[in-house]
């Protein structure tokens, strides 16, 4: 499996594969596989390819996004850099009314990224500690969330491209063949 981690080339092809993006998404909202069958390839790609992609070359997520914390994290945070948590709150988080959890870290960037990486890395928000979220369960309920972090994260796009080779273009080969047949 050829990787692509340039992210101006990932950029660029995000924005010309819009389209036919949104049009994978919806074959896989309609799919007549189980759920657990898409996770567990998405599962298998996922695994491949974070074998061949350093996040700390990259550090794109923590550039482009805002991260969401929650009471824990921001404990977990404060205990790391050893301040109380109304200090953390105070020079890192903004608040977000009526959301849970109801803070986000400032940024982006985040505040606590140098080098591509998380200085405080052993203490980072659960959002972090899951991102790209490809490892969980019910790929196919979240889809909007991968599609739009195809041009932010290398791994997100790669799987994702990988995944249309694997469900979507043999399909459609498929579906070609069996109206040859007719």
């Amino acid at each position: 499996m050829k990787i692509i981690t340039d992210l101006k080339a990932i950029e660029i092809l995000a924005e010309e594969r819009e389209d036919e993006n949104m049009e994978f998404r919806a074959f896989l909202k309609q799919i007549t596989m189980k759920d657990e069958e898409v996770d567990e390839i998405v599962h298998r790609i996922y695994d491949e390819v974070i074998k061949q992609i350093d996040c700390t070359q990259c550090g794109n997520c923590c550039k482009e996004l805002g991260t969401l914390v929650s009471e824990k994290d921001i404990k977990r945070l404060a205990k790391g850099m050893g301040i109380t948590q109304e200090e953390c709150i105070r020079k890192y988080c903004g608040k977000i009314e009526g959301k849970e959890p109801d803070y986000e870290l400032t940024g982006p960037p985040c505040p606590f990224l140098r080098d591509n990486k998380c200085v405080y890395y052993e203490y980072r928000p659960k959002e972090c500690r899951s991102y790209p979220h490809l490892h969980k369960k019910e790929f196919t309920t979240r889809l909007f969330g991968v599609v739009s972090n195809y041009a932010i994260c290398p791994i997100v796009y790669n799987v994702y491209e990988q995944l249309k080779k694997e469900l979507w273009h043999k399909s459609l080969l498929f579906d070609e063949f069996m109206f040859l047949d007719e």
